[in-house]
């Protein structure tokens, strides 16, 4: 017997859900064109977009490096600034003393100034000494020649006086040998009384002629007393008085001018004494000032520290010339020459500020890089170095933000 079943329709609630192979075999094809879509990403991201973009692959804030130093041995006593404040150009920065500071050079120059002052006192008395025996050699000379003249006057006067005797008794022979004549021709003398008359006129002649050279050599002898020549034998002693005083005025001569050059030495020996005494008492308490404006990074030697001349007290950024240094690829080095503008984007800026560029570099050297506060970023092969100036006319904000060095910025080619 059979038994009909009825078969009874279920009522199906909601939506009718779809088969489960259609969803495990779209999976595969998501992730295929994710990948696919990665993959072009990819090669257009590192292919095509540095064709087409025109931004540094790297750039850093950077600035000046400034070195406060000092030039002396000592104790740092005291500092006048803190990391991140400003200072302007002469400012005092640090205090160095050095109690004992090196002064060999001043009791050198001391030790020359008593020589000297020594030597200039005997050359002053030495002087006075050939002075006053100068003026006693020449009241002896003077009267010695007053004597001699008198003597050589009276001595010519008499000469005179004999030479006109003689020329007296020689007209009295001329008239006898006249007379002798005119008597001899009368028959009334003897031709030897004749010549015995001319034999006296002929000595009176010389005797006259005698005398009338004594007066020339008496008036010579004068005349060259005068002039201080001495020719007479009898003179000797005033020539040897004023062979003396010749040499005693040449003495005096040369001392004086060995005092003035030894008062010139002196005189510059006291300004150089004056110089050392003064940079003695600097370095004793030694004011370090910057030589440019800057802000301060670091403290190198603190209050106490003990330092050598040359030692660096202070490391600064000259924040006045912050820059930025980018490094762009290679394709963009025909692009940008020194009239180039740059855009710079600084965190904390609302707008990007304009630099212009000032240095093209292809490697920086250890010196260029000694002169900055921070390294140059890394740079690829081929890859130029651009340095960049930040327009002048910033705001004290702008300022403050750009002096970061090491701080990390976007920068690209001003469009």
């Amino acid at each position: 017997m059979m038994t009909n079943l009825s078969i009874e329709p279920i009522e199906m609630t909601g939506k009718p859900s779809k088969p489960r192979f259609f969803t495990l075999s779209l999976l595969p094809r998501l992730v295929g064109f994710s990948v696919l879509f990665f993959i072009v990403w990819l090669l257009f991201s590192t292919l095509f977009m540095p064709l087409l973009s025109s931004s540094a692959t790297r750039a850093i804030l950077n600035a000046p490096v400034i070195l406060l130093t000092t030039p002396i041995d000592g104790v740092v006593s005291s500092l006048r600034i803190k990391p991140g404040e400003a200072f302007e150009k002469g400012q005092t920065i640090a205090t160095i003393e050095n109690p004992r500071a090196n002064q060999e050079t001043l009791l050198t120059l001391q030790t020359r100034r008593l020589t000297l002052e020594q030597q200039l006192a005997s050359l002053k008395s030495q002087a006075e000494h050939d002075q006053q025996f100068y003026d006693a050699l020449d009241k002896t000379s003077q009267q010695y020649q007053s004597a001699y003249r008198t003597r050589q006057l009276y001595a010519q006067r008499a000469l005179k006086a004999e030479s006109v005797a003689a020329d007296a008794r020689l007209q009295d022979a001329q008239a006898t040998v006249t007379r002798n004549l005119e008597l001899f021709r009368q028959g009334a003398i003897s031709e030897a009384a004749v010549t015995s008359s001319k034999a006296q006129l002929a000595s009176l002649q010389g005797a006259a002629e005698s005398i009338r050279s004594q007066v020339r050599i008496n008036s010579g002898d004068v005349s060259a007393a005068s002039e201080q020549v001495y020719l007479d034998p009898d003179q000797l002693r005033m020539f040897d008085l004023q062979a003396q005083m010749t040499t005693l005025q040449l003495s005096l001569a040369n001392q004086t001018k060995n005092r003035a050059t030894q008062q010139e030495e002196l005189d510059n020996l006291n300004r150089l004494i004056e110089t050392e005494q003064n940079r003695v008492r600097l370095m004793a308490a030694y004011n370090v000032v910057a030589y440019a404006p800057g802000t301060v990074q670091e403290l190198i030697a603190p209050e106490g520290t003990l330092v050598r001349a040359g030692s660096t007290l202070v490391r600064a950024t000259h924040c006045n010339e912050s820059n930025v240094i980018a490094v762009f690829p290679e394709r963009m080095a025909s692009k940008i020459t020194r009239d180039t503008v740059l855009k710079v984007n600084v965190a904390g800026l609302n707008q990007p500020l304009q630099a212009h560029v000032v240095q093209l570099l292809s490697k920086p050297s250890d010196t260029q890089s000694a002169n900055y506060s921070v390294p140059f970023p890394f740079a690829e092969q081929n890859s130029v170095y651009v340095v960049g100036a930040f327009d002048e006319g910033l705001s004290e904000n702008e300022r403050a933000r750009t002096c970061n060095p090491g701080n990390w910025v976007t920068t690209e080619v001003w469009r």
